[in-house]
């Protein structure tokens, strides 16, 4: 069932210790851009006739919302097409959907329930940001989107909203109506019998790397940093006569993660960005043009688009360093030094505090999934013995890691889960008895079911 596998994936981050936080410090030297580019996601889904697969009170399931949600589904869990799992996976996306369905028919009719639409609007934008950050850049993002079924972002943005207002639409019918939702009694046995029957969908709890990292950048030559900043000067003035900032983003930016779309970071945090970078953004007045900020990379123009009270969202246009082969072999240089350091017995914390001191990563031991990690990263980290340290190449310069083990990979036991299946199936057991009393107030005709739209893919 699709809440079964959900749990075998939150139970295999039992052993995952503040991952978002570390992921965040794993990537704050950079603006956003990897050490390595990221895999290029399953395409998004063209559909030459998309086909009513039910009718559920006034809303339609369209097959394309069928095949994206198993899609999405089946990519979290790591399931291929054409296997027995996906069947089952695209199966029950199709039965859950049904249900919400008809919870948000019900929810429709309480005048009770009213829906915060800016909530909605910012749960779209996030969602939509994650979807993108998963293609190399924004422009292959948009590229996708115009061949798939939407045809443009604007289309796509609509069919998010539609499908978050109704989510949150069920989720408030089902806090209002919680008395109504009475947890069963679940056996030692039940539970115990859900052990065996899917015990292989547990698996292992993830393996992780600790370590340290003391980041050596590119430092220009002083003529190059006059350079970039003068020329920067130079395209602020422009844009301060009226040149358009997206066009000046496209011929003069240096991020070519960003170029393509006008220079557009979207929304990001406190800690995603180098720190000149990141109080530039969070201390600009909205529109504003800001700079030249100084950064590892060069000299950003910045213009802060919308924010929330712990986000912005910005774009910028980067006039870069120009490095030599020389700038380059002078970090190295530095790098190898500070690793044999750290051979010899220096203090890691002491050394990061001098090569780095405004990083948000200093004197934090950094405590990653490997599926988290770049695979350069995690390569470098593979082998090394606890408390050595190697040098590995980033796209900013040089990285010294300093490895402190690996944990992990034990399997996971049924004293470990067995609570969490408890609560899972009460969960689970309550809110369908709940939805099947619902469903007689709400007219559900299916049309076509999953197994045969699966074989028709």
């Amino acid at each position: 069932m699709i809440r079964q596998a959900t749990l075998c994936l939150a139970v295999a981050a039992v052993a995952w210790t503040a991952e978002v936080n570390a992921q965040d410090e794993v990537d704050a030297t950079d603006i956003p851009l990897t050490e390595e580019a990221a895999p290029t996601p399953a395409p998004l889904e063209p559909r030459v006739g998309d086909r009513i697969m039910a009718v559920v009170g006034d809303d339609l399931l369209l097959e394309s919302e069928w095949v994206e949600q198993t899609l999405i589904l089946a990519e979290q869990l790591g399931v291929d097409r054409g296997t027995p799992q996906f069947d089952v996976i695209a199966t029950e996306a199709f039965d859950q959907i049904v249900r919400n369905l008809v919870i948000v028919s019900v929810a429709r009719r309480d005048t009770t329930i009213m829906i915060d639409e800016e909530l909605v609007l910012e749960q779209v934008d996030r969602e939509i940001e994650q979807i993108s950050q998963r293609f190399p850049s924004e422009a292959d993002f948009r590229r996708e989107l115009e061949r798939s079924q939407w045809g443009s972002l604007a289309a796509y943005r609509a069919d998010i909203q539609d499908r978050k207002r109704r989510e949150m639409l069920g989720e408030a019918l089902l806090e209002v109506r919680r008395d109504e939702i009475k947890a069963p009694t679940i056996s030692d046995a039940e539970v115990r019998a859900y052990w065996d029957e899917n015990r292989a969908g547990f698996g292992h709890q993830p393996v992780t790397f600790q370590f340290e990292e003391i980041t050596v950048t590119l430092k220009p030559a002083e003529s190059a940093r006059d350079a970039a900043r003068s020329a920067a000067e130079g395209v602020l003035e422009e844009l301060n006569g009226g040149l358009d900032f997206a066009s000046a983003a496209r011929q003069y930016s240096g991020d070519t993660s960003t170029r393509d779309d006008g220079g557009d970071l979207g929304w990001f945090g406190r800690g995603r960005m180098v720190a000149s970078f990141e109080q530039a953004a969070f201390d600009a007045v909205g529109g504003e043009l800001i700079g030249p900020i100084e950064s590892p990379f060069g000299f950003h123009i910045i213009q802060v688009l919308d924010q929330r009270p712990e986000e912005r969202r910005a774009r910028h246009i980067l006039l870069s360093f120009e490095r030599t082969a020389e700038d380059r072999a002078r970090a190295q240089l530095e790098a190898e030094a500070i690793r044999d350091l750290v051979r010899a017995g220096a203090d890691v914390d002491s050394l990061q505090a001098m090569h780095m001191p405004d990083d948000s990563i200093a004197g934090t031991i950094i405590d990653l999934p490997a599926s988290q990690l770049p695979a350069l990263y995690q390569r470098a980290l593979q082998d090394l013995e606890d408390g050595d340290a190697t040098v590995i190449e980033t796209a900013s310069g040089f990285s010294v890691l300093v490895g402190y083990g690996q944990a992990g990979g034990e399997e996971i036991t049924f004293e470990e889960i067995a609570p969490r299946i408890r609560q899972q199936l009460e969960q689970e057991q309550a809110e369908e008895a709940f939805v099947q009393r619902l469903r007689e107030q709400v007219f559900v005709d299916i049309r076509v079911r999953p197994e045969r739209a699966l074989s028709d893919l």
